[in-house]
């Protein structure tokens, strides 16, 4: 038997004490503890800490689960000193390898397991201080942050409208139809009382609009109030022979019956009844009309077998058209919503003065309905804006 003398005894004693009132001051918040600074670490440096510890009486420590506190097991009776090199809370170990060699006391203070790495429990024998409270109580490691939650699906886009209202520099007309009343530059004619106001037949529409806030409405024939008159165009400004228009058109019909009537005319005059004009019109589909000669896009209008093939622009639904008139050269070119469909050359059959252009609804077969007409524009060159 190993016989410690009473020096050794006090000390030992003295040094666990502060050791337990050292412990106790440290918190459980996080941040890293001064590793095996306190616990006595002096008083321990001679003693065989846990090499013959025969005491049984210490109750094994037990790592506090989770919060990574080291060095929290009760050490054993007269075992050794808080280690003043004990590892905090990283390797759990408590002081001074305290209890990694020694047999005293119960099995040494299993690992706490929680949180970040939690020290286990310091060794030894029983009232001999906790093991240097190993450095202070771990700082738990952070919680990784949580992954950030994928974004929700992006619900699709209405789609966009169509060009944009502004006006060419060199337009000799344009207009988004924004402001009540007559546009500037245009004159309303029909057939019928020349003194008939333009909302008789039309009326600026907030509920459908290609861009900005409103629209032109042609009237249908049939609404209260009309002038009557199957003709109700707009004419206004284009420049001497040759000319673009690019306007947006809808109608609560399909566009290309096999009934003729006009929606636009490239005209030598604004008069209603001018026979020198080219229509962009339908007649078995969608169709420029010059005094009852049609062009069509190829393939369609009355093919030379005998049947008949119209192209049509659905119902409730913006279309873009553009338009180069040239009188002078005789080729009227269409497109619709960017892509050509017809180029007709050597028509008409002689050159026309064009200088109007109209855009409303000539009824010449019907049915009646209602038209819309956003960012019309007319200039002696291109417009642009289509989609």
């Amino acid at each position: 038997m190993i016989r410690l003398s009473s020096t050794f005894v006090r000390g030992a004693l003295v040094a666990g004490l502060a050791g337990l009132l050292l412990g106790s001051a440290c918190s459980g918040s996080d941040g890293t503890g001064t590793a095996g600074s306190s616990g006595g670490g002096t008083t321990g440096g001679s003693s065989a800490a846990g090499t013959s510890g025969g005491a049984g009486n210490g109750a094994a420590g037990t790592g506090v689960a989770g919060n990574g506190a080291a060095g929290n097991g009760v050490a054993g009776s007269n075992a050794g000193s808080g280690g003043s090199s004990g590892v905090a809370g990283t390797t759990g170990t408590g002081g001074a390898t305290a209890g990694t060699t020694g047999t005293g006391g119960a099995t040494a203070g299993t690992t706490g397991t929680g949180g970040a790495t939690a020290g286990t429990t310091g060794t030894g024998g029983g009232n001999a201080g906790r093991g240097g409270s190993a450095g202070g109580q771990a700082g738990q490691t952070g919680s990784a942050g949580r992954g950030g939650g994928g974004g929700a699906t992006g619900v699709a886009g209405a789609a966009g409208g169509g060009g944009p209202a502004t006006c060419p520099s060199n337009a000799t007309f344009c207009s988004g139809f924004e402001t009540a009343g007559l546009p500037t530059g245009a004159v309303f004619k029909l057939n019928g009382n020349p003194a008939t106001p333009f909302t008789a037949d039309y009326a600026i529409d907030t509920a459908q609009k290609n861009s900005g806030s409103s629209s032109l409405r042609v009237k249908s024939g049939t609404e209260a109030g009309t002038s009557g008159s199957a003709y109700k165009m707009l004419a206004v400004p284009a420049t001497m022979n040759t000319f673009w228009v690019r306007f947006f058109i809808r109608s609560d019909m399909p566009i290309g019956s096999n009934e003729h009537n006009a929606f636009a005319v490239a005209s030598l005059t604004d008069e209603p009844n001018d026979s020198q004009g080219v229509e962009f019109a339908e007649d078995v589909g969608v169709s420029f009309n010059a005094s009852d000669v049609v062009r069509w896009p190829t393939g369609y209008g009355r093919l030379t077998n005998g049947s008949m093939m119209p192209y049509s622009l659905p119902a409730n639904m913006w279309h873009c058209v553009e338009i180069s008139f040239d009188g002078a050269a005789q080729v009227q070119q269409l497109w619709v919503n960017g892509t050509q469909l017809i180029n007709a050359t050597s028509y008409p059959s002689a050159t026309r003065a064009f200088k109007n252009f109209k855009f409303g609804f000539n009824s010449l077969h019907g049915p009646n309905r209602n038209m819309w007409y956003d960012d019309v524009a007319v200039a002696p060159t291109r417009v642009g804006g289509c989609p």
